[in-house]
C-alpha cells in the first residue's frame, strides 16, 4: 500500500512540476507530458519558446545534455478543433474518426503530425526528426542551440538569405511531393527554420496526401505564399502554375525528385 502511495504522490508532484512550467496546462495534457518525458528519459522542460492558435513548443533535456522539442497541442482552443477538423477531413489515412469530439480529435491532429513527420523523414524531406506521440504531446528534434531555437526563414536577416536558401527549399518542397507524396498546406516564412545553413520545414499536422481532394489548390498556396516572401527580397521565382502541375504530375507518375 505505501508503494502505490508513493507512487501516487510522486505522479502528483511530477505533475506540478510540469505544471510550473506552464500552468494553463490541464492536468490530462501535464500527465501525458511526464510520460513522454519517462519513455524519452527527460530530466527538465523548459519554458515555452513558441506558441501559436493551436500549440506551444518547449524544450526539454535528457540526463546527457541532449535536447529535444516537445509540441503540446490545446485541448480546448476552438482553434484546434477548427484545423484538426479541416485537414483531417478528406485524408483517407484518418476515415472514420469523431470530428465533434474535440480531446479525441486533437489526439488525432499530434497523431497526424507524428506520421507526417516520419513519412516526410523517411522519404529525405529536412523536417526535425520524430520521436514519439503520446496523447496531445508530440516530441521530436530540437533545432537549435541549448534551449534556443534556430531562427524561422522570416527571423533571418535579409542580407544572410540567397537565392541558395530558395532553391534548396524548392527541393525540400519537390521531395515532399513527389517522394513522401505529401502536401504541407500551410508553408510560409513561418513554417521553415534556419538549421546549420538547410531550410527545415516544421509545422506539418495539416499536411495532407496528394490524392486529397484539395491537393492542388493547397499546393499552389504553398509555393505562392514562399514566392511572395523571396519576391519582396528582389528575387526571380519560378512560375506557381506550370511548377504545381509539374510535381503533381510527377507524384501521380510516382516520379521521385
Amino acid at each position: 500500500m505505501n508503494v502505490i502511495v508513493k507512487r501516487s504522490e510522486r505522479r502528483i508532484k511530477d505533475r506540478d512540476d510540469i505544471k510550473v512550467v506552464d500552468s494553463a496546462l490541464d492536468n490530462r495534457t501535464a500527465q501525458a507530458a511526464i510520460e513522454v518525458m519517462r519513455k524519452l528519459k527527460l530530466r527538465k522542460v523548459f519554458g515555452s519558446i513558441a506558441s501559436g492558435k493551436e500549440s506551444r513548443l518547449y524544450p526539454a533535456v535528457d540526463g546527457e545534455g541532449k535536447f529535444y522539442a516537445l509540441k503540446i497541442y490545446y485541448i480546448s482552443a476552438a482553434a484546434s478543433k477548427r484545423s484538426a477538423a479541416k485537414y483531417v477531413a478528406g485524408d483517407p489515412r484518418f476515415e472514420g474518426i469523431e470530428i465533434g469530439n474535440t480531446k479525441e480529435l486533437v489526439y488525432v491532429w499530434a497523431k497526424k503530425e507524428f506520421k507526417n513527420l516520419i513519412r516526410m523523414a523517411g522519404a529525405g524531406v529536412r523536417v526535425p526528426q520524430p520521436y514519439m506521440v503520446f496523447r496531445n504531446v508530440l516530441a521530436m528534434e530540437f533545432l537549435g542551440e541549448g534551449p534556443r531555437r534556430s531562427p524561422l526563414l522570416r527571423e533571418v536577416p535579409r542580407e544572410e538569405i540567397d537565392e541558395n536558401i530558395y532553391i534548396k527549399l524548392l527541393e525540400q518542397l519537390e521531395i515532399m511531393v513527389t517522394k513522401a507524396r505529401l502536401i504541407h498546406g500551410d508553408l510560409s516564412e513561418y513554417n521553415v527554420i534556419i538549421h546549420e545553413g538547410e531550410p527545415y520545414i516544421i509545422d506539418v499536422g495539416q499536411a495532407v496526401t496528394v490524392e486529397h481532394r484539395n491537393a492542388e489548390e493547397l499546393l499552389r498556396r504553398d509555393l505562392s505564399n514562399i514566392n511572395n516572401f523571396f519576391e519582396k527580397l528582389g528575387m526571380r521565382t519560378v512560375d506557381v502554375n506550370e511548377t504545381v502541375k509539374e510535381l503533381i504530375n510527377k507524384a501521380e507518375r510516382g516520379i521521385s525528385a
